[in-house]
């Protein structure tokens, strides 16, 4: 049975980048089981198939126009998705947008009554290296920008809604820390960039564990996420890991092992001149695992994944995997 979200019809849900990927899905959720009206911010436009019972806004949250929208709507509760994690984006205005957004859309959460905030951060935050743990916990330092002062916005973030939600505990808040998320209506994030490579190219002599989880299932963890008297900080995970190798013949794609001095060389030379979309702390989780335990969200809020490791691995948008 899929968890319930409060009875009450009127608690508004207000939704900020709902114009990507999971900001899709879960709105399409929203929409088809349950009543609640449903607010979406977004810097982009929405301008074809946009659904019927769905106040769609167009405002950058760094500006005040996003305040006004939270001062007027009032929503019981703010799924927070704007989140930038590609690297090709200057790292000032990235801060500007995850940091600094994030501190004003908090902010704007407390003054004006919002009772519940999940928020979607990354399980990559922990970084790949080669001392990790074989299980990491959400209680585990995150170390991914400690070798990478332009990472240092990516923990920022998460730090600072650990932060926020330790210091203002009359709201409730979650923080979501998903493994990669793939689906067919997934195309962000560092597996989608790697496997835009024709042929792959991976770190020879190695080949770390690769952990995925289905975007329905991200969903739930957020309708879990969005139930009274939920809080806390969780990892997502899917249906188990598989090696990188594994994953790759999975998708029926062709990989080049390169010594990992080399890919590091020849790819920060390409994501220099924008021929590659991986930054140079990418390399890193292609040689050594990042894999996280998801425990504590299947013990504190019932998480059981829909999706097996086949049917997930088989969900990676066509146009991710090209069959040779």
């Amino acid at each position: 049975m899929s968890p319930r979200l409060p009875a009450e019809s009127k608690r508004t849900v207000l939704i900020t980048g709902v114009c990507g990927g999971v900001g899709r899905v879960l709105l399409r959720y929203l929409l088809e089981h349950t009543r609640h009206p449903i607010v979406g911010l977004d810097k982009r436009n929405w301008v074809l198939d946009r659904p019927d019972r769905f106040d769609f806004r167009r405002v950058d949250l760094r500006r005040g126009t996003a305040e006004d929208v939270i001062r007027t709507v009032k929503p019981w509760a703010v799924v927070h998705l704007a989140f930038v994690s590609d690297q090709s984006v200057g790292r000032d205005r990235r801060h500007e947008i995850n940091v600094q957004g994030t501190q004003r859309i908090l902010s704007w959460c407390l003054r004006y009554g919002v009772r519940k905030v999940v928020v979607l951060s990354r399980a990559s935050v922990y970084g790949a290296r080669p001392d990790n743990p074989s299980q990491i916990t959400e209680d585990m330092p995150l170390r991914l920008g400690a070798a990478y002062s332009e990472l240092n916005d990516l923990v920022e973030f998460d730090h600072l809604c650990r932060s926020w939600m330790w210091e203002h505990r009359g709201v409730e808040m979650v923080l979501l820390r998903p493994v990669n998320i793939v689906g067919p209506n997934i195309r962000e994030g560092m597996l989608y960039r790697f496997l835009q490579g024709n042929p792959v190219l991976t770190a020879l002599g190695f080949d770390p564990m690769m952990q995925l989880v289905h975007e329905e299932d991200v969903i739930q963890a957020i309708r879990l996420g969005l139930r009274p008297e939920a809080r806390g900080i969780y990892n997502v995970v899917g249906a188990g890991a598989l090696p990188l190798s594994a994953l790759l013949r999975a998708l029926g794609r062709r990989r080049v092992p390169v010594p990992h001095p080399l890919l590091r060389l020849a790819d920060g030379m390409a994501f220099s001149v924008g021929l590659s979309k991986l930054p140079a702390h990418a390399i890193d989780f292609l040689r050594f695992g990042c894999v996280v335990d998801g425990q504590r969200i299947r013990d504190d809020l019932g998480y059981a994944c829909a999706y097996d490791l086949h049917q997930t691995i088989a969900a990676v948008p066509m146009d991710a995997a090209i069959v040779e």
